[in-house]
Formats: structure tokens, C-alpha cells, sequence
């Protein structure tokens, strides 16, 4: 009897204790104010492109964030997208997570390496996966680009409500693929293939997130990942947004691209004695073209600050819509971009060439439903401004990539010049969600290897990173080292002969002034760190002569391209 009176007594305390452990969870779950973190992520935005980093594009609402936030003039991504959200949602380089290449880039040594698969491997966990265990309701709505079998998509990678393009490239009003290869784009809503809603690209992602909030328990915090595939090709736009620009661009690029510099050095995010970077080889002087090719080039330009003008409005509307919830101010908002802007024309590559016969390039088409159309070289390099070269390589202008930031309650509307990347990005999520970096859990084989970014974030700190730390990068074989100031550079033919530079960044951000010969300790430095990255991150030599980007981009005269 004495037996089983006290084994009974013992079944409830240990009841009242499970009983009180779970009342005392759903309290703390009640009065869970932990901040959400929205990150809204732009494709193949330009540092230049948006009104607070000097841009004559009406962007007022990511302006008011910087105003009410922070702008970051020295943050750095990977040097084409599916590589930069790959290391933004694991905070592991793209090396280790499966991206080594892009999977369109795939070639045949890369196969049977984990590193280099095309999509995010299972060796990572994503931060939406992290925020989840630990109370986050997580949400992503826009492109995915990290991998399109079932359990590669979004809902398999720890996103608790998704609206996904799996693709890379798709119209931005309809179902339309991105060539003859891919004719067909894929969405997704939590896993199941769907038929894509109708709506513009930039306003279809935005509604589909805040039906997603709405239906979210008040009680919880969220992440939510908003990544627009704006302004990135085909070049497509509402009509009232390309009205907005009429006239605008008839001056030309080379006189555009002097006004953002200009502006830029007003800010504070250029030195006040930086030298005007001169155009680059593959672009015509503007006053060389025809009447007719400057007709088509403002154009083409104007439906460009068309798309960057209504991805402004659908931000926007989501950041109205947190208003009005009263969620805006327990909130971390973030806008960036995945990398600079795309100076290509694919028009001669045979899946193009074949696929471009089925649309209207005419000039007062352009912008339309029925037009596919690029940037150019010409145009982006004025999205760079004063930055060097553009998207796949890994310079200034193909990796340095604005970012603003609103804290819960607002900030100061200062700007911040320390580096720090992509890979920071993931841990100070989990540092915003109350958790050490130090202890990260799930037993995974790569763990994050980026640094918290929240004490910079929050002005307790003035770096992430100290003058003697070294981070690395590669991408496509081309290579990029940061210390400090300083920064090593080393592109392949035919951007580079492989050789290495050096540049101050802090005194020549646009990488005008090759220190190399000036600085050999600090350069042999910066190379033994990069070996080591090399065999930590398991990077394979890229066969010289064999790259998925083979040519320099050429200015095709008097094409709608």
C-alpha cells in the first residue's frame, strides 16, 4: 500500500510539474515580444538605384526606412543570387551549402562535388528553420532559386507558409518562363505546385505575404522573407510607373551617371575627393549614338525606374500594413539587394535568340506583358554609379549592395561605413530572437560561420569584424579577400589575367588605384588567409578557358535588346 501510495504521489507531482511547465510556456507564449524580422530582398538592384544612395528614382518608402533606420554604405553579398540567398538564409559560404555555382552554371567538373550540387544542400539549416524551433512563425514569399524538387522547396526548408517562383527568372505578369529551355516558370504555395495568380510580379509577392500575416497567431513573432525578382530582366512595368520617367533619361547615361555620383558624394557615401570612374570600354559615349538608339536606350531605362518605382509602392503597402497592425514597431526591417546589377544581353545565346521571335521589342511596346527585354552594360553601369564593373564579378559594383534597416521603434537615420556581409546576416537573426550564436543547435554538418551584426546594429559596437580579421569570397573562379580597409581582388579572363590587386576601399571604394607593388606584407597576408578559406570552404580550381560567362557584355547598336 505504502508503495503505491508514494508511486502515485510521484505520478502527480510529476503531472502538476508537466501541467505547470506547459501553462508557464503558454504565458511566455502570450507575452512573447520578441521582435518579427522582415528581410525584403530586391534582385539585381544596383548600389546606385535607390533615392537615399543617390538615385534620381522615386523610392520613398525605402527612403523613410533609411530615414527612420540606418543605411549601411560597406555591406557586401555574393556576386550573382541564388549564391547570396543561399548564405543569407544558412549564414555557411555557398561552398559548403551547395552553391559553389549557380545551377544554370553547373559544367562537368563540378559533379559529384556537395559543394557545388546547384541548390541549398542538406548540410545546413536554414534561419527559418532556426527561428521556428525556437517559437517564430515563418513565412517567404517571391523567388526562391535555391533548388525545385519537393524537399528542396521552401516549406521543406523551414518556412511554416510559402508563395514561391522556384525559378530564377519569370515574367512579372504571368506564367512565362525565361526562355526556350525553361518555357514554363514553377510556383508553389506551402509545397504544392500552383498556377501563378495574375498580378505584377512586385505587387503579387507583397499581397501574398500579408494574406499570410493576417492569418498568423498575434501572439507569435515572425520572420518573414519578402524577395521580389524585381528589377531583374525581362524589363517589365506597369504603365503608369514608365510614364513617371518620360523624358527622364533622354540626357544619357554618361550625364545620368555624373548626377548619382555627384549625389552620392553629398551623402557621405562616397570620399568628397573621389575621381569619376570613366565609362567602361564595352559602353559607347552617349552623344556617339543615333537618334533613334538614344530613343531606345532612354526607354529602356525608363522601364527599369518603372520597376524600381513600383517595388517601392509594395514595400509600402507592407510596411502600411505592419502599421496598422501595430507590428511595424516590434519589428526588424530590412531591405537589400542580392548583388549589382546584370549588364548582359542573351539575345544571340541560341535558348534566347529563339525565344525572343515570340515578343514585341518595338520601342512603344517596351515595358509591356508581351516585351522581354535586358538592362545593358550602359545602363548598369550608371545602377553602379561609381562603382566598378557589375553582377557575376567580384567587384565593388557586383558585390557592394545597399542596405537599410529599421529597428523596433525607429533609429537615428544615420549611415554606417564598417564592412560586413551576407554571412552576418543569419546570426544576428538568431541573435534578434534571444539566442546565442554560440550555441545554434540541430545537428548539422555546417554550422553558421558569420558573426552577429545586432550589437553594430544597435550602436553598442562601431564594427563587426576588427582590422586584422580576413573574410573571403569566390565566386565563377574570380576571388575577392577583405581586411580592414583593404581588399584583394583577382578576376579571370577575360575581365583579369588572375593576377591579384589590392585597393584601399575607405579612400577608393571604386577600386581606381592598384596598391599591390605599394603594399606586399598587407597582400601576403590577405593571400595565406585565402589559401586556408580555399581548403576550409573545399573551392575546386575553375578550368581555365571554360566559364559560364565567357565574354565581356557588348553594346549591340540600334537593337531593343
Amino acid at each position: 500500500m505504502f508503495s503505491f501510495r508514494f508511486s502515485f504521489c510521484s505520478y502527480l507531482k510529476r503531472a502538476f510539474a508537466a501541467l505547470l511547465s506547459l501553462c508557464l510556456a503558454s504565458q511566455a507564449l502570450a507575452n512573447d515580444k520578441r521582435p518579427n524580422i522582415i528581410v525584403i530582398i530586391a534582385d539585381d538592384l544596383g548600389y546606385g538605384d535607390l533615392g537615399a544612395y543617390g538615385s534620381e528614382i522615386h523610392t520613398p518608402n525605402i527612403d523613410a526606412l533609411a530615414q527612420q533606420g540606418t543605411m549601411f554604405s560597406n555591406f557586401h553579398v555574393q556576386a550573382s543570387c541564388s549564391p547570396t540567398r543561399s548564405m543569407l538564409l544558412s549564414g555557411v559560404d555557398n561552398h559548403l551549402n551547395g552553391m559553389g555555382t549557380m545551377a544554370e552554371d553547373r559544367m562537368a567538373h563540378h559533379e559529384n562535388l556537395p559543394g557545388y550540387v546547384g541548390h541549398l544542400n542538406h548540410d545546413v539549416v536554414t534561419i527559418a528553420k532556426r527561428l521556428k524551433s525556437v517559437g517564430y512563425s515563418t513565412h517567404l514569399s517571391g523567388k526562391w532559386h535555391l533548388g525545385k524538387a519537393e524537399n528542396l522547396r521552401p516549406h521543406a526548408r523551414g518556412f511554416t507558409h510559402s508563395f514561391a517562383m522556384l525559378d530564377g527568372v519569370g515574367s512579372h505578369y504571368d506564367q512565362t518562363g525565361v526562355n526556350s529551355n525553361v518555357p514554363v516558370a514553377t510556383y508553389t504555395r506551402d509545397g504544392e505546385i500552383i498556377a501563378r495568380p495574375p498580378g505584377y510580379s512586385s505587387d503579387l509577392f507583397t499581397n501574398e505575404l500579408i494574406e499570410q500575416l493576417k492569418k498568423t497567431d498575434r501572439k507569435q513573432p515572425f520572420f518573414a522573407y519578402l524577395a521580389f525578382n524585381a528589377p531583374h530582366w525581362p524589363l517589365q512595368a506597369p504603365q503608369k510607373n514608365i510614364d513617371k520617367y518620360q523624358g527622364v533619361y533622354e540626357q544619357g547615361w554618361d550625364e545620368i551617371r555624373q548626377q548619382r555620383f555627384e549625389a552620392m558624394k553629398r551623402k557621405g557615401l562616397l570620399p568628397v575627393d573621389e575621381r569619376f570612374r570613366p565609362r567602361l570600354d564595352e559602353v559607347p559615349e552617349w552623344k556617339s549614338l543615333s537618334k533613334q538608339e538614344k530613343a531606345l536606350e532612354a526607354k529602356r531605362m525608363q522601364v527599369y525606374a518603372g520597376m524600381i518605382d513600383r517595388l517601392d509602392e509594395a514595400v509600402g503597402n507592407l510596411i502600411q500594413y505592419l502599421e496598422s497592425t501595430g507590428e511595424l514597431d516590434n519589428s526588424y526591417v530590412f531591405f537589400m539587394s542580392d548583388n549589382g546589377p546584370d549588364p548582359y544581353d542573351r539575345s544571340e545565346r541560341p535558348a534566347y535568340k529563339s525565344w525572343l521571335k515570340y515578343f514585341n521589342n518595338q520601342q512603344d511596346n517596351m515595358g509591356q506583358a508581351d516585351s522581354y527585354l535586358f538592362q545593358g552594360a550602359a545602363w548598369a553601369q550608371v545602377s553602379s554609379a561609381n562603382l566598378n564593373a557589375y553582377k557575376f564579378l567580384p567587384t565593388e559594383g557586383g558585390t557592394r549592395a545597399p542596405l537599410v534597416m529599421r529597428p523596433p521603434k525607429g533609429g537615428k537615420g544615420d549611415i554606417k561605413p564598417a564592412f560586413f556581409s551576407l554571412l552576418d546576416m543569419a546570426p544576428s537573426f538568431w541573435e534578434m530572437a534571444g539566442q546565442s550564436v554560440d550555441k545554434q543547435g540541430f545537428d548539422k554538418k555546417y554550422k553558421m560561420s558569420g558573426r552577429s551584426a545586432l550589437p553594430y546594429f544597435q550602436g553598442t559596437e562601431n564594427s563587426v569584424y576588427q582590422q586584422s580579421d580576413v573574410l573571403s569570397f569566390e565566386l565563377f573562379g574570380h576571388a575577392s579577400v577583405y581586411m580592414g580597409p583593404w581588399k584583394a581582388l583577382s578576376m579571370r579572363a577575360p575581365w583579369g589575367d588572375g593576377s591579384w590587386q589590392l585597393f584601399n576601399l575607405t579612400a577608393d571604394p571604386s577600386e581606381q588605384h592598384n596598391l599591390v607593388k605599394a603594399e606586399p606584407a598587407i597582400l601576403k597576408k590577405m593571400l595565406s588567409a585565402y589559401g586556408q578559406y580555399r581548403k576550409d570552404n573545399r573551392v575546386v580550381d575553375e578550368p581555365e578557358g571554360v566559364t559560364a560567362y565567357p565574354v565581356k557584355p557588348v553594346y549591340r547598336s540600334g537593337v531593343a535588346q
